[in-house]
C-alpha cells in the first residue's frame, strides 16, 4: 500500500492551482478562452506586431541571418539585429504545436512568466517551504493593472529574458551542483540572446551577489569555477550575435542618464513587503540566501530610474511580484508563524490571498487585470493584409491611406510587401483644404530600431539609415503599384476623403479594384510611374 504524505500532496496541489492560476489570469481571459484564433488576439500596441511579424518572417525566410526587406524600408542586406531566441521558440513552438505564429509566440510569454514564478518558488523554498507557499500567490500580480501591459503591449523579449534571469537565480544557488556551470551558461545565454538588458541585470546580481559572500568569508574555489565557466560558455553561445549588438544597439542606443521620479506600489503591499525586507537583513546574518539577495537586487533596479537607468528599471518592474515575492511572503509568515506550525495553515492562507489577489474584494490590494478583447486588429483588416501577401507580386509597392489602427504601423508589416503610409497631418490638412494631391508627405512604416545595419566584414558594418535615408518625404503615389483605403473610421470624415481620393483614382483605367471587403477597398495601379491622380479641389 502506498503510503501519501499529506504536506507534499497539498504542495503538489497548490503548484497546479497556482501554475493553472497563472495561465487563465494571464492568457485564458484575454483570449476568450481560445487558444487558436482567426487573427492576432490581444494585441493592444505597435510592439506586439513587431515582435509577432519578426517571428513570421523568420518562420518564412528559415532562418535569421537578415531582415525580411519588408520589415526595413525595402533594404535587402539589413542584418537580422534583434535578439533572436524569442523569434526562434515562437517558431519552433508554432510547429509543434500547430499554432499560428501569432498564438504561439504570444502564449509562450504568458508560459515563461508561470515558469519563472515556479522557478522563484523553488528558490524561495530552499530556505523555507512555509514562507515559499506564502510567496508563491503574490506572483499572480504580474497580470496586475499597469504590469499587464508588458504582456499586452509587448514587452515579449524583455519577459522571456527575465524568466532567464530568475533561472539565473536559480543557478547560482544551485552552483554547487554536478554540470551547474552549463546550466549557468546556457540561461545567461538565454538572457543575453532575449534582451540584453537583463543581462546586465544578472550581471549585477553576481556582482553584488559575489561582494556579499567575499564580505562574509563565505567565497569559495567552487563557487568561483562555476561562475567563470558560465561566464565562459555564454560568451561561447552568444559570440556571433554579441558582435552585431556591440556594433549596432551599442552604438545607437548607449546609455542615457535619464532620471524619473515614478515610485510605484500599493501601500498595504509595500508595507508586507518592507516587513519582509526588514526581517530577511535583520534575521539572515552571514546567511543571505540568494532568495533575498534576488530580491534586494530587483528592488534597487526597479527603483534605479532615480539614478538615471529610465526605461529599463521600469521593464524589471513587471516581474516586480516574482522577483519580490520572498518579502511578501516572509512578511506574512512572522505575523502568523505563532498561530501554528501545520503545513496545510499556511497553504489556507496562501490561498486566501491568491482569492484576493484574483478579485477585486478589498480596493487597496490589486487584483489581476480580467478583459477580453481583439485587440487593435479585426477580421476585415487582417483578411485584407492577408490578400496583399498572398495575391501581390513580392516586389509590390504599397500605399496605405489613413486607417484608425494604421498608425500603430508595424501591424501593416503583415502584408510583407514594402509599404508606406500617408502622414496624418498632411491627410488633415489636405482635408481641411479639400484638395486632392497627386503627391503626399509620406512615412516609411518600418523598423529603424539599429540603423539598418549591414555587414561590411565580420567585424566591420554600415548602416543605411546615416547614408539618406529620411523616414518622413513626399512621395508621388503614381509610383505604387496598390493602394488600401478604409471605408470606415471613428471620424466619418476620414474615411469620406479616403473615398474620394480613390474614386479619383479610379478615373484612370489602368487603375482597378482588386479586393474590398466590408472596412477595406484595394486598388491596383497597373502603370506605376504614368500620370494616377488628377490634383483638383472638391466641396
Amino acid at each position: 500500500m502506498v503510503k501519501i504524505n499529506l504536506n507534499s500532496f497539498l504542495e503538489s496541489v497548490f503548484l497546479i492551482l497556482i501554475f493553472s492560476t497563472l495561465i487563465w489570469a494571464g492568457c485564458s481571459v484575454l483570449w476568450d478562452h481560445e487558444l487558436s484564433h482567426n487573427f492576432p488576439y490581444g494585441y493592444l500596441a505597435s510592439d506586439t506586431f513587431q515582435h509577432q511579424v519578426r517571428a513570421e518572417s523568420i518562420k518564412e525566410m528559415g532562418n535569421y541571418r537578415n531582415e525580411a526587406p519588408y520589415i526595413v524600408a525595402g533594404f535587402k542586406d539589413v542584418v537580422g539585429y534583434y535578439p533572436p531566441l524569442f523569434y526562434h521558440l515562437g517558431v519552433i513552438f508554432s510547429y509543434v504545436s500547430g499554432l499560428e505564429t501569432y498564438d504561439g509566440a504570444y502564449f509562450l510569454v504568458f508560459f515563461f512568466a508561470a515558469i519563472a514564478a515556479m522557478i522563484m518558488y523553488l528558490i524561495i523554498r530552499d530556505f523555507s517551504k512555509k514562507i515559499a507557499i506564502l510567496s508563491l500567490p503574490f506572483a499572480v500580480l504580474i497580470f496586475s493593472k499597469g504590469l499587464y501591459a508588458g504582456f499586452t503591449w509587448g514587452h515579449w523579449p524583455s519577459i522571456v529574458a527575465q524568466f532567464f534571469l530568475v533561472a539565473l537565480f536559480w543557478a547560482v544557488m544551485r552552483h554547487e551542483l554536478e554540470g551547474s556551470s552549463y546550466i549557468l551558461g546556457i540561461v545567461f545565454a538565454g538572457s543575453i540572446l532575449s534582451h540584453t538588458s537583463e543581462a546586465i541585470f544578472g550581471f549585477i546580481f553576481i556582482v553584488i551577489y559575489s561582494g556579499y559572500l567575499v564580505a562574509t568569508k563565505q567565497l569559495h574555489m567552487r563557487y568561483i569555477k562555476t561562475i567563470s565557466m558560465g561566464a565562459l560558455i555564454a560568451g561561447v553561445i552568444c559570440s556571433y550575435y554579441l558582435i552585431i549588438f556591440q556594433q549596432t544597439w551599442a552604438k545607437l542606443q548607449p546609455f542615457e542618464f535619464s532620471i524619473s521620479k515614478e515610485f510605484g506600489g500599493t501601500f498595504i503591499l509595500i508595507g508586507l513587503m518592507a516587513l519582509g525586507v526588514i526581517i530577511s537583513l535583520a534575521f539572515s546574518g552571514k546567511k543571505l540566501h540568494a532568495s533575498f539577495a534576488a530580491g534586494l537586487v530587483m528592488l534597487l533596479i526597479g527603483y534605479s530610474n532615480y539614478v538615471g537607468f529610465g526605461n529599463r528599471a521600469f521593464q524589471a518592474r513587471f516581474f516586480w511580484p516574482i522577483y519580490l515575492s520572498v518579502f511578501f511572503g516572509m512578511g506574512i509568515y512572522y505575523i502568523i508563524k505563532k498561530i501554528t506550525a501545520k503545513f496545510y495553515f499556511y497553504v489556507a492562507v496562501a490561498l486566501v490571498f491568491l482569492l484576493l489577489f484574483n478579485a477585486p474584494i478589498i480596493s487597496a490590494i490589486p487584483s489581476t487585470s480580467r478583459f477580453t478583447t481583439p485587440g487593435m486588429m479585426d477580421p476585415y483588416h487582417w483578411e485584407t493584409l492577408m490578400w496583399l501577401k498572398d495575391n501581390t507580386p513580392k516586389d509590390s509597392k504599397l500605399y496605405f491611406f489613413y486607417g484608425d489602427i494604421y498608425y500603430q504601423d508595424a501591424l501593416l508589416r503583415n502584408a510583407e510587401r514594402e509599404h508606406y503610409l500617408i502622414a496624418r497631418d498632411d491627410f488633415i490638412g489636405s482635408l481641411q483644404n479639400k484638395t486632392i494631391k497627386r503627391s503626399y508627405s509620406t512615412r516609411a512604416a518600418s523598423d529603424s530600431g539599429a540603423g539598418f545595419a549591414y555587414r561590411k566584414g565580420f567585424f566591420s558594418y554600415g548602416m543605411h539609415i546615416n547614408e539618406g535615408w529620411v523616414r518622413t518625404k513626399q512621395m508621388d503615389l503614381c509610383n505604387f503599384n496598390y493602394y488600401i483605403f478604409d471605408k470606415a473610421s471613428q471620424q466619418p470624415v476620414l474615411a469620406q476623403y479616403n473615398m474620394i481620393i480613390a474614386n479619383e483614382l479610379l478615373k484612370k483605367e489602368w487603375v482597378k479594384v482588386v479586393y474590398g471587403n466590408n472596412y477595406v477597398v484595394v486598388l491596383e495601379n497597373k502603370k506605376p510611374g504614368e500620370d494616377c491622380i488628377n490634383e483638383t479641389r472638391f466641396d
